[in-house]
């Protein structure tokens, strides 16, 4: 049985600034589940796969104006991603 997508999520609550010129954020860890997770390989130019399913996910994330900061993570296995968005 496929094992869905697993998504850890941590919520940092909105950092205080230090000064007004700085601009406060929040921070979310996910944790995409590798091969085990299930791949949904799509076959590109040239030979290259991507990964359907972890681009999806990624896609969502930055639409709700997440960005990478980190990523941890070894070929074929889980990945842990850093994220961070502003707070207005």
């Amino acid at each position: 049985m496929m094992r869905s997508l697993l998504l850890l999520v941590l919520l940092v609550s909105p950092l205080a600034s230090a000064s007004a010129d700085e601009v406060a954020g929040e921070y979310k860890v996910v944790i995409l589940q590798g091969i085990a997770g299930g791949v949904e390989l799509a076959k590109q130019e040239r030979g290259l796969y991507v990964d359907s399913r972890r681009t999806r996910v990624l896609n969502e994330l930055a639409a709700e104006g997440w960005e990478i900061v980190s990523v941890i993570g070894a070929s074929g296995g889980d990945h842990t991603l850093y994220l961070r968005r502003q707070t207005r």
